[in-house]
Formats: structure tokens, sequence, C-alpha cells
């Protein structure tokens, strides 16, 4: 009999003890806060599956075609390739694309091309970025720099699309103009920044 009452004095004395601490707690609201930077981040480019027209494969950042003239006509050959970036970028923004030449141009001389043959090669490229759905012309009528700035009103994470198109034919002197022999070439830069 004993032995029922000190274990219900050891509940009882613990049990006092609990209350006490109880009692004596506090709290202390502690905030917590950070910063997440307005970034855009665009990777390496991709060739798309599927969507390569006498280009070869991608070379980091180097496109290249593998005919620029029908061998018959010495005209325009078509051409056409899809190339994605991930990308993504977290405010408001734009996306940028500048043509430096305006169009492939003869990148060996600046010489005037001899009559009756053209020395440029105008292309396309339509940008799809989020809600963005949109057709940059380098027409290749002068050689100069080209931009077009999209805004985009909101923030995108994904795939920036752009899909080159080289016409049959298309040329700065007329349709079908036999082009002057020489290598060719345009730099097509794609930027994300603030707006």
């Amino acid at each position: 009999m004993r032995r029922g009452v000190i274990i219900a004095g050891l509940l009882g004395g613990l049990s006092a003890a609990g209350a006490a601490n109880a009692a004596a707690t506090s709290s202390v609201p502690m905030s917590v806060s950070a910063n997440a930077p307005q970034v855009c981040a665009v990777q390496q480019p991709v060739l798309s599956q599927g969507a390569l027209i006498n280009f070869r494969a991608l070379d980091g950042t180097n496109l290249r075609i593998d005919q620029l003239t029908d061998p018959s006509t010495l005209a325009t050959a078509a051409a056409s390739v899809s190339v994605s970036f991930d990308a993504v970028c977290n405010y408001p923004h734009r996306i940028v694309l500048e043509s430096q030449n305006n169009g492939l141009w003869r990148t060996t001389t600046t010489a005037p091309a001899p009559t009756g043959f053209a020395d440029a090669v105008p292309y396309t490229a339509q940008l799809t970025w989020g809600t963005i759905n949109n057709t940059f012309r380098a027409d290749a009528t002068a050689r100069r720099l080209n931009t077009d700035s999209i805004p985009v009103g909101n923030p995108t994470a994904g795939k920036i699309v752009i899909n080159l198109s080289i016409q049959a034919g298309d040329s700065n002197l007329r349709a079908n103009a036999p082009l002057i022999a020489g290598i060719y070439g345009d730099t097509l830069r794609v930027t994300v920044e603030p707006q």
C-alpha cells in the first residue's frame, strides 16, 4: 500500500513542476525577409527537332547554311531552322532582336556586286516567347543595324523559339538574281532586358 502513495506523490510533484514552467514561458516574434532581384537569364541555343532545312547542325552559337545557292541558277536556295533557348525573366521586360547587317551580306568585301548579281540575302525570324509571337524581317535593302524591341508585360519562363527562314530566289537585287561568289553572314542577337 505504501508504494501507491509514493507513486501518486511523484506524479503530483511532476504536475506542479510542469505548471510552474508553463507560467514562466514567453515568446518573441521574429520577422524573416528576403529580396528576389529582377533577373533575366537566357541559356545557350539548341536546335529544335525536325526543323532543319538546308542548315548544318548548330556549332555553339554558329549556324551554317549547307548550300546558299541553287547550283543550276545560282539564285538563293531555300533554308529554314528552328532554334530555342531556355529562358526566364521574373519581371516585366522586353525582348530585342538585332541583326548586325540587316540580312546575309558578303563578308569578304564591301565593294558593290557586278551588274546583274546580288550580294545580300534577306531572311525572317519568327519569335515566340510566352504570349509573344512576332516576325522580324532582315530585308537586306541596306547594310545596316536592324533592331526590333518587343515589350513583355509580365514575368515569363520557358523557351524562346526563333524560326529563321530564307525564301528561294530572295535577294537584295531582284527575285532569282544570281548571287556573287563569297562568304555571306550576319549576326542575329537575342537580348532580354528591362523595359
